[in-house]
């Protein structure tokens, strides 16, 4: 029983995460997903090479918006293939 009530709480959990997450502003939204990508080796060893990366991000209208996006982010931390196109893309926007 107490297995199916941590199980619940978690489930409230996000749902309350997720609805707090849509009424965050566009800055916050991009703020929190970067924060993410952080975490991960690949995004560290990317920065590493390339200290400009933030600002690029920063900067770019289209990385803004591809990282505002929580689909989009939550596919790029899962998906190998998406991590390429994504590594490619920065390539083309900065020199890596």
């Amino acid at each position: 029983m107490k297995t199916n009530d941590r199980a619940i709480w978690e489930i409230i959990k996000d749902i309350f995460t997720y609805i707090n997450y849509i009424f965050l502003s566009r800055e916050r939204r991009l703020s929190s997903n970067i924060s993410l990508v952080k975490e991960k080796y690949w995004f560290r060893k990317l920065s590493e090479r390339n200290l400009n990366i933030y600002l690029v991000i920063e900067e770019d209208k289209e990385l803004k918006d591809y990282l505002s996006s929580r689909k989009k982010v939550r596919k790029l931390l899962r998906d190998k293939n998406e991590r390429q196109n994504f590594k490619k893309w920065l390539e083309t926007k900065t020199i890596i």
